[in-house]
């Protein structure tokens, strides 16, 4: 252990030096993992909840669930203590070397218990080691053991992913020690009833180390589950089993692993099931990065971009090598590797084809779907493809990740590799006697070896010092919510608003004033996470304003700018108030002249703070912190949810559009509210209606009870102290039959729906929404046939074909925006439906960089009036048919929001629960 610790200080250079102050990284992933290790001590100790789940100090104020999120909750845990005792950055960093001292250990130990295959009763230990005796076999073991350890912690693979921040990823360190009580689960049972006891206790052990690895980073507990899966399949290949009783033998152990191992995964399942089950499987969204972050097999035949000497070149190799995508096994392993696997072959044949299988699946698995060199696509497939599809395997978009089981792997067969080089050794040169000698000696050569080949030193680091301005924020007494400008949205795809390292800093600097932020980090989410931010009041435009620096959108913005002045400054004190919002921090270099401008010109502030000084990279920084200025508490308010501000209010559960009624339906059987109501008591007043038959009601997760007053309105008692978050959480639970949707409208003549100025039309039952979104403003396109989506949702133009009956045809993808190719397939499937046909259209991301003249022309055909060239980005819905003149479709773009078009009932799911056209918030005397 003295040793492994050494090493990792070491190997680790810089970071002993600046301990207290600064953590390995990037600035990108390393601020939010190691917010986590403040989370769980907030969660857990100050705040006493045991949730740590489902936050609402970030993504303020809709939450968000972090079972989908890289949360690290073992290291969590582990690091309490160090908090209390240290600071958080020394706990940090003392987690992170844990993982690598750890990690080694176990591989030392893994390494070492294999030998009872080898030498013991699992197989010959061959005439080289048998002429050495006993004691002086075990010192080999020891020293190609502690080689194998070094190998599995300290490969440039692991090194990489901690130089990037990604601590969860670094946390592979209960892996080797899962895989150790998993082999001696299978070991055959030569002692009847005491052997079969002992595999049990080796499942248990395995699973809880199992659980361990699960709590510290679940995408590798899918692999460890791989490994299980091989080792099945290899245990029932070599075992002959005649009896009932032979079969509940070598089945008992694997059951209990599985059910343990099940436990340990239950509350992460317990949290993720409601999303997935109301938001659909968003679990694999930010897929389709796979040939990105593969590792190309070029990459294994040479060091690092982190290496001292190499790295530089290395970082000019022909494909994709700057996120650990690049692994490298290294010289000195890959002869180890081969040589145990041989000498492995000759001495227990069975055992080698574990680890050969092993060492062949894992490998593959790196190279992602398919085998890439030198950047370019092989074709040939790859197991990767495969594991992709299955539940709980599809989100992970890594395959490189897939590296810490081929190092665990090339960890053991090294380390017999090495065994039966120095027992060689020591035969050949005579010297039995001075066994321990040479076999240091020989273990020594090919650690430096290994050592040279995977240096990555200096490991960067980022600057984790909180700027003063946030250590006075946290003195401001209150359960509030702050707004940082600019500020961003991050998950694992895509990022919302300033796509800037600030927008991670601003996470770590919550662990100095622990106030809630609008802003946030996640893996994971559903859509209505970031939509909500863009779709607000307020929110939406200050999103536009902070990306104002990108020219295609500083133009409109600019454009724009008097009439979202003269829109928000009327109501900004209001939508503050509604979110909570008492203090706005504004970061002066980061944020563009226009969203400094509109800071002075439309929101109700008055500055209190300042800070200068220097950001992490060492550039000059200005923080301003201004307080907001609340508008004065109204007797009673009415909202409506079918106006331009109701989506300030709208959480999970409700149609994105209101219906042409001002009703806004639920389509769900529950759907939430986000209200500012009355802390000091009052109530509150619904105006609803079916097809539900009753209501119910909770506020904060407490119910609330709902008394009729009149035909479709209700009205609750709120009693002072129930209302005591900064903005409340109203749940509505519909009690009721739903009805389909379409039933909530009817066309003017009862009979069809008319397609704008064209002269095609749908059923009367049929009804069709489309949203778009380009890639500032959502990133997203749907087409809701009846309520069911129909669009590919990829990039370019999704396009749907109906019959006038209502029937979809066909629905395709073309990316006009990086397939040449595409414009001339778009113009194809249009023209190939005949006249009449119904035509819906929504663009996702971008459809203008490689539309051509053919593609416009095949859109106007179907009514589209207007051409995308040169509107970058831009949101772009439409619904017309073939034939149709040009300006006849129903159409709508922007490129600072959302849009959407419908034709029928204006609601994007199939059925209804109830509606809801009105609420009033009453204060108390």
């Amino acid at each position: 252990m003295t040793c492994y610790t050494l090493l990792a200080l070491i190997l680790t250079w810089p970071l002993i030096t600046a301990f207290t102050t600064h953590v390995p990284g990037d600035g990108i992933d390393d601020p939010s993992l190691a917010w986590n290790l403040w989370w769980l001590r907030e969660r857990l100790i100050t705040q006493a909840s045991a949730d740590i789940f489902h936050v609402g100090w970030m993504f303020h104020p809709v939450q968000i669930n972090l079972a989908f999120y890289t949360l690290t909750p073992m290291n969590g845990l582990l690091s309490i203590p160090l908090q209390l005792g240290t600071s958080l950055v020394v706990a940090n960093n003392v987690v992170l070397l844990s993982s690598f001292v750890l990690g080694a250990f176990g591989a030392y130990l893994l390494v070492l218990d294999q030998r009872w295959w080898v030498d013991g009763c699992g197989g010959s230990s061959g005439a080289q080691t048998r002429q050495i005796p006993n004691a002086e076999r075990t010192s080999l073991w020891i020293m190609a053991a502690l080689v194998g350890g070094v190998i599995y912690a300290f490969a440039s693979a692991k090194l990489f992913y901690a130089s990037l921040g990604q601590f969860n990823i670094a946390s592979s360190q209960w892996i080797p020690f899962c895989m150790l009580y998993l082999l001696r689960m299978v070991r055959p049972a030569v002692e009847g009833a005491a052997r079969q006891h002992d595999r049990v206790r080796s499942a248990a052990l395995a699973a809880l180390f199992f659980g361990f690895q699960l709590w510290a980073e679940l995408t590798y507990a899918s692999f460890l589950a791989i490994f299980v899966a091989l080792l099945f399949v290899w245990h029932i290949s070599i075992t002959r089993r005649r009896t009932w009783r032979a079969w509940v033998d070598l089945l008992t152990p694997y059951l209990l692993f599985g059910a343990l191992a099940g436990i340990a995964l239950l509350p992460f399942l317990w949290v993720m099931a409601p999303d997935l089950r109301t938001e659909g499987d968003f679990f694999a969204s930010g897929g389709g990065f796979a040939d990105v972050f593969s590792a190309d097999l070029m990459g294994y035949l040479f060091p690092t971009r982190l290496h001292p000497l190499w790295g530089d070149w290395a970082a000019t190799l022909p494909f994709p090598n700057d996120k650990g995508q690049h692994i490298f096994l290294g010289y000195s392993a890959m002869l180890l590797s081969v040589l145990g696997l041989w000498g492995l072959g000759r001495r227990n044949r069975a055992f080698a084809w574990l680890w050969g299988m092993s060492l062949l699946l894992f490998f593959t698995l790196t190279l992602g779907p398919t085998v890439r060199w030198a950047g370019q696509d092989t074709g040939v497939p790859g197991p990767f493809a495969l594991f992709s599809h299955l539940p709980f395997f599809s989100g992970n978009r890594y395959p490189s990740r897939y590296s810490v089981m081929l190092m665990a792997t090339v960890a053991v067969l090294s380390s017999f590799g090495l065994t039966w080089l120095m027992a060689w050794f020591v035969r050949a040169r005579k010297a039995v006697r001075g066994a321990r000698f040479w076999a240091a000696c020989v273990a020594a050569l090919f650690s430096v070896l290994f050592i040279f080949e995977h240096l990555a030193t200096p490991l960067p680091l980022s600057d984790f010092r909180v700027p003063a301005i946030y250590q006075r924020l946290a003195q401001e007494p209150g359960d509030f919510a702050i707004l940082e400008l600019p500020t961003g949205w991050r998950n694992g795809a895509r990022v919302l608003g300033k796509a800037d390292l600030l927008i991670m800093m601003q996470q770590w600097w919550q662990t100095e004033h622990g106030k809630r932020r609008l802003g946030g980090n996640t893996s994971r989410n559903p859509e209505y996470k970031f939509q909500y931010f863009t779709q607000a009041p307020l929110l939406g435009d200050l999103i536009a304003l902070m990306n104002a620096d990108r020219p295609h959108i500083g133009a409109v913005v600019d454009a724009e700018f008097a009439n979202m002045v003269a829109k928000n400054r009327p109501r900004a004190g209001q939508i503050l108030r509604d979110l909570g919002i008492r203090t706005i921090l504004v970061h002066e270099e980061k944020a563009t002249p226009q969203l400094l401008s509109f800071v002075h010109a439309a929101l109700p502030v008055v500055e209190v703070d300042r800070w200068q000084g220097e950001d992490g990279a060492g550039e000059p920084a200005t923080i301003v912190r201004y307080a907001v200025t609340w508008e004065d508490a109204q007797p009673a308010r009415t909202i409506s949810l079918a106006d331009d501000a109701a989506p300030l209010y709208l959480g999970e559960g409700w149609s994105a559009l209101p219906a042409a009624d001002g009703i806004r339906y639920a389509t769900r059987p529950e759907a939430v509210l986000l209200l500012d109501l009355p802390e000091t008591g009052g109530s509150l007043s619904l105006d609803w209606q079916g097809p539900a038959q009753s209501l119910r009601m909770t506020v904060n997760g407490r119910a609330v009870a709902l008394q009729p007053t009149a035909p479709g309105r209700a009205d609750a008692l709120l009693p002072p102290g129930l209302a005591d978050q900064p903005v409340d959480r109203v749940v509505l639970r519909f009690e009721g039959a739903p009805q389909p949707a379409g039933q909530m409208a009817q066309p003017p003549d009862g009979l069809r729906w008319r397609i704008g100025d064209a002269a095609a039309s749908l059923p009367a039952s049929s009804w069709l929404v489309v949203r778009s979104a380009g890639e500032e403003v959502g990133d997203f396109a749907h087409i809701f046939v009846n309520g069911r989506d129909v669009a590919r949702g990829e990039r370019g133009y999704n396009l749907a074909a109906l019959n006038r009956e209502g029937v979809v045809l066909d629905s395709a993808v073309f990316d006009t925006s990086g397939d040449d190719a595409a414009s001339d397939k778009l113009a194809a499937w249009i023209m190939q439906w005949p006249a009449g046909t119904i035509i819906a259209g929504a663009v996702n991301d971008d459809a203008s960089l490689k539309l051509s003249d053919a593609a416009v022309a095949a859109l106007r055909n179907v009514g589209v009036a207007n051409d995308l060239r040169g509107k970058l980005r831009w949101s772009h819905a439409f619904i017309g048919a073939v034939g149709a003149p040009a300006g006849a479709a129903v159409e709508a773009l922007d490129l600072i929001r959302p849009v959407a078009v419908t034709v029928g009932a204006q609601i994007d799911g199939a059925e209804v629960y109830g509606g809801l056209r009105l609420l009033t918030i009453r204060r108390g005397s």
